[in-house]
């Protein structure tokens, strides 16, 4: 038995690419601003290594926990999005922390050497895309009958 309405496979990707692609180049370039705004001083670095990754991860949770409560799923997979979410955020506020503190310390942790450094990363990276990709699911939703786009129904031609 497969379920009715369609997945809207567009917003899901665009939702992915936002959040979990536009919001962590704005935590690395972001120290960047920090160093023009207030040269020659390392305390700001410093306090942006602690504020941002906190910022964006208060960002993240509202952000996430908002779009799941919100989806077309039931409440037990809502559950599982929760616990997956939860999984996947935990993780990247000490990643956005060594980002921008690679800016205080360059090459320091994220000085990608060797093969193992890569798949390391290509681990994480894979590991964090996924767990979002399921939290972030947004369910099947149906078809009106009077909706304006892809999702009309009657658009047999």
């Amino acid at each position: 038995m497969t379920a009715a309405g369609r997945v809207n496979y567009v917003s899901w990707l665009l939702r992915l690419l936002s959040w979990d692609g536009l919001l962590p180049l704005c935590i690395a370039v972001a120290p960047n601003g920090v160093k023009l705004l207030f040269p020659n001083q390392p305390e700001a670095i410093a306090a942006a290594a602690v504020l941002l990754p906190i910022a964006a991860f208060l960002l993240r949770v509202r952000a996430g926990t908002r779009h799941i409560a919100s989806n077309h799923c039931s409440k037990g997979v809502r559950f599982l999005q929760y616990c997956v979410f939860a999984l996947g955020i935990t993780p990247l506020i000490m990643i956005d922390c060594f980002i921008v503190l690679d800016h205080v310390q360059p090459g320091g942790l994220f000085a990608i050497r060797t093969p193992e450094d890569r798949l390391f990363l290509a681990i994480l990276i894979t590991f964090y895309l996924t767990t979002m990709a399921i939290a972030m699911y947004p369910g099947r939703t149906i078809p009106v009958a009077d909706e304006e786009g892809p999702w009309r129904v009657g658009d047999e031609e």
